[in-house]
């Protein structure tokens, strides 16, 4: 009989047990195969050598070690081990450098109920080719009354939630980011510092396959901290971005059945966030056990600069700048 063994575990011991099966529909399976390079013996022997080096790494003092967790970076890093090792300490690394971020991510805060009151990001659900489908809509946001590190924070549990899906782990996703309505507040908050956290978690440290990354309705006003923003990124990344000056033309590039009503199709997106909103509260308790995990952070706040990334201003500026964008 297989041992008990918590779904957020933080035991270091690299024989644990923790009863898992692929038991996603085929065609993650084809996916993870095909794309990413797994199959079941692939699997358990990466899992095994994941284990192994966080024991064997002085600086972690506790992690999880379930395969669903480890899985995320395995994935990310098309079961490279060494990188996917690599991708485990900068996750550990930014959340314990930025707590106020990435730490205590608790559904029932007042300020983090507020904000999934207002719905900035809705899951639209997954595609035929099995990508998860997020549409951000940035004027949902609230321009003065919260903090950037709070806005940061709600996103953190969004992205916890959907990385504990494997469906987004092994399909990835598609973003849509709708700007109508945003004001100068909206932005202006914003300082250099925040934009990098936010593209830093973003684009390096949450283990997120990113396929298309639609862009539509950005103000010219908007432009410059875009601009910055995008300079964090990578520029695979920066490739995935389409600008749309036209939201009849954002509204195209749905999958018909992912099209929401607001944009000419049929999703009710109010259903929609319900049944995520209920996912979040269900791993709530999934989400704020993170915060067992440990790291000798001293040590890793000294190698913090060679694991960061250098803005690179002009190619991040092109990309805004390829449209007119009223």
């Amino acid at each position: 009989m297989a041992p008990c063994f918590s779904p957020y575990s933080v035991e270091k011991n690299p024989s644990v047990y923790d009863g898992y099966k692929f038991e996603l529909p085929e065609l993650y399976r084809r996916i993870a195969m095909e794309e990413l390079g797994e199959d079941d013996l692939v699997r358990e022997q990466s899992l095994t050598e994941m284990r192994q080096w966080i024991v064997n790494n002085p600086h972690i003092r506790k992690c999880r070690t379930d395969a669903k967790f480890l899985l995320r970076f395995l994935r990310f890093r098309r079961f490279s081990v060494p990188m996917a090792c690599e991708a485990l300490e900068r996750y550990l690394v930014v959340r314990e450098l930025y707590p106020s971020w990435f730490k205590h991510l608790d559904s029932n805060d007042p300020t983090m109920m507020e904000i999934f009151d207002n719905v900035p990001f809705s899951v639209l659900g997954f595609d035929s080719a099995g990508r998860m489908v997020g549409l951000c809509r940035f004027a949902r946001y609230h321009d003065q009354k919260h903090q950037p590190f709070e806005d940061g924070k709600y996103m953190a549990i969004v992205m916890e939630t959907l990385l504990e899906w494997e469906e987004t782990q092994i399909g990835g996703c598609q973003v849509f980011m709708d700007w109508q309505g945003i004001s100068v507040n909206n932005l202006e908050k914003w300082n250099t510092t925040d934009l990098r956290i936010m593209m830093d978690a973003f684009g390096h440290t949450y283990p997120l396959r990113y396929g298309d990354i639609f862009s539509a309705k950005l103000p010219k006003f908007g432009e410059p901290t875009m601009d910055t923003f995008v300079s964090f990124a990578n520029p695979k990344m920066r490739e995935k971005i389409t600008c749309l000056s036209s939201i009849t033309e954002f509204g195209q590039q749905f999958e018909p059945n992912m099209k929401p009503k607001e944009y000419g199709g049929t999703q009710d997106l109010h259903a929609l966030n319900r049944a995520f909103r209920k996912r979040v509260e269900e791993q709530r308790e999934i989400t704020l056990g993170l915060d067992q995990m440990e790291i000798d952070i001293d040590y890793y706040a000294s190698v913090w600069n060679k694991m960061g990334a250098e803005p690179d201003a002009v190619a991040a500026g092109a990309i805004f700048k390829r449209l007119e964008i009223n």
